[in-house]
């Protein structure tokens, strides 16, 4: 009897302990089922968010050199503005020192540019003793110092646009600045503050040369430098943006001054903004 109940007791643990082992596999399955299941979606998420922040770091990538192009090119366009400033300063210069008018420097005492009354040009003609009385006034060991070309300030203005011509912009400007005050009777006047323009247009004082030129232009309306102070007043008004009133002021340079090259630089100005779009 007791060997029956042992024998019943041992077949039951044996089968007892296959189903127990086949259930313990079903959930181990299960749990690395669900492990893995979770495993692919973080792993999908996660490539999902670098994909996204790739495609980000690529438009940032992209607008960047946008940005840069853009700036590329304003960059060369101010280096050629710029490059056309100096240019055009260096050949107003040059112009000025190989054509200044009578009218605008009364005080200069060389030999070529001494002023021979007409009558004593006839005395001369008729008597030879004048001719050499005016030779000798102006024999250059006996020339007297002349009181009206240091009160004119010709030496200031002179060595001021010497400066200029050198590229020391910032010293020109100086020098020009108080040329006024040192001589507020001088005919360099509008000179002086025409250039001081034209040096603020090159380092780009945009609104210090406008008040420069304004002031050739109200203060000296008879003055040969009025045209070109309305042309570089249009100019730096064109490169502060004030594109409407460059226009109306280039169309005035061409209208009242058509025979000066003034006019003929601000149709070349306004062709181009045209080109521009502007």
């Amino acid at each position: 009897m007791m060997k029956n109940v042992l024998k019943k007791s041992l077949v039951v643990s044996l089968l007892i302990v296959p189903m127990t082992c086949q259930v313990a596999w079903a959930a181990d399955e299960v749990l690395l089922e669900r492990i893995a299941r979770l495993e692919r979606i973080v792993k999908g998420q996660g490539l999902v968010s670098l994909l996204g922040r790739v495609d980000q770091l690529q438009n940032e990538v992209q607008r960047l050199n946008g940005d840069n192009e853009t700036l590329r090119h304003q960059l060369e366009t101010m280096k050629r503005r710029q490059r056309e400033m100096y240019i055009d300063l260096d050949g107003r210069l040059q112009s000025n020192m190989t054509a200044v008018p009578p009218k605008e420097a009364p005080g200069i005492t060389t030999l070529e540019t001494v002023d021979v009354p007409k009558r004593t040009v006839s005395v001369v003609e008729k008597s030879t003793e004048t001719v050499a009385k005016v030779a000798a006034v102006k024999a250059p060991t006996e020339l007297p110092a002349s009181p009206v070309a240091v009160e004119n300030g010709e030496a200031a203005y002179q060595a001021a646009l010497q400066t200029l011509r050198g590229g020391q912009y910032e010293e020109a400007i100086t020098a020009l600045a108080v040329f006024p005050e040192q001589y507020p009777q001088s005919s360099y006047l509008p000179n002086a503050y025409y250039w001081q323009g034209e040096a603020n247009y090159v380092l780009r004082n945009f609104d210090a040369a406008i008040a420069a030129f304004q002031t050739v232009i109200e203060q000296f309306p008879v003055s040969s430098k009025v045209a070109d102070a309305m042309l570089k007043q249009a100019f730096s008004q064109y490169e502060l943006g004030q594109v409407d009133v460059a226009t109306v002021n280039l169309k005035k340079v061409m209208d009242e001054y058509p025979t000066t090259s003034a006019a003929r630089l601000a149709k070349v100005r306004l062709a181009r903004m045209e080109k521009e779009g502007n």
